[in-house]
């Protein structure tokens, strides 16, 4: 028998949007290798035309998202009538410190201040492009880390992303969101500056209302999900502790294409003093425990112990 869906559910559904990425349409292949096909598109204005056709075709991809600066262009004033012109508007500004030889030992969590700059210097970029685009999330993927140990300060790294990230969130417009997002098991081989949502939340929890966590599951996250969630785990995405039902929450989605929530469904008071005092190194406690249920193993249990030191 066919489940009758309620109509709670079914205003839901109605509400559902997802925000397609732009890269999607490009060539693609795997980590060896960029496989080209005919007609793929060569230009953001090519890639949003593609985008705007899945639009007329499912009538539930309204945004395209952007990444900067595979798609920088000269006007975006004018790339966001294009857009409008076909059906669509541009959403999300994804931002890039992954690809430039300044960042192979990190962006917003090096070490080196004038490399820092440098990294938060492009999200102001990406701010302004957002004022052009009429966007309102920036959503940044630290893709730092290190890869051996003793290679880096890993507490420097947090407190730097800290710092790199409140300038940022500063710079924000009224109505403007930094979207904060991770990545399971990638991309450092030792240490991910940011490895997980409590590590993610304890950043975005320290900055205020309008920070919040974005996750983008790999291909091996099915696998691994067991009884894990936790009430604050809220789906693809949580903000820091709000009230909120799930009937009245927006659902968009990451631009990896991945349905999120853009607030908590789970019910709990808010307190703002808690999370001003949210310490930059929340991490050091291994506070994200509490998010799982999984035993913690021996090694796990013995990196905690030491930094909690």
């Amino acid at each position: 028998m066919i489940p009758t869906l309620t109509p709670a559910a079914l205003d839901v559904l109605d509400r559902l949007a997802i925000e397609v990425p732009s890269w999607a349409f490009g060539n693609s292949g795997t980590r060896f290798r960029v496989f080209g096909t005919p007609g793929t598109p060569r230009t953001v204005r090519e890639k949003i035309a593609d985008a705007a056709q899945v639009h007329a075709v499912t009538g539930l991809a309204p945004s395209v998202a952007l990444h900067i600066p595979w798609d920088r262009v000269d006007d975006y004033g004018a790339l966001r009538s294009y857009a409008a012109d076909l059906g669509v508007r541009l959403g999300t500004i994804n931002s890039n410190t992954f690809q430039d030889e300044a960042f192979k030992f990190g962006s917003l969590t090096a070490a080196d201040e004038g490399v820092r700059q440098r990294a938060v210097d492009h999200h102001i970029e990406c701010i302004a492009i957002m004022r052009e685009t009429g966007s309102t999330d920036l959503k940044i993927w630290p893709a730092d880390g290190s890869n051996y140990p003793g290679q880096t300060d890993l507490r420097q790294r947090q407190d730097s992303l800290a710092a790199s990230l409140r300038t940022i969130y500063d710079a924000l417009d009224p109505g403007q969101r930094l979207v904060l997002e991770y990545k399971f098991f990638e991309p450092a081989f030792y240490a991910t500056d940011v490895p997980d949502w409590g590590t993610a939340y304890a950043q975005v929890a320290a900055l205020g209302e309008r920070a919040v966590v974005c996750l983008t599951p790999d291909t091996t996250l099915p696998e691994r999900i067991s009884s894990r969630s936790s009430p604050r785990s809220c789906g693809w995405a949580s903000s820091a502790p709000s009230t909120s039902t799930a009937a009245s929450m927006p659902m968009t989605t990451s631009s990896s294409g991945r349905l999120i929530r853009s607030s908590c469904s789970a019910s709990w008071p808010r307190s703002s003093a808690a999370v001003a005092s949210t310490p930059a190194r929340a991490w050091r406690s291994c506070s994200t425990s509490a998010t799982t249920s999984r035993p913690r193993s021996p090694a796990r249990s013995a990196r905690c112990s030491t930094s909690r030191r």
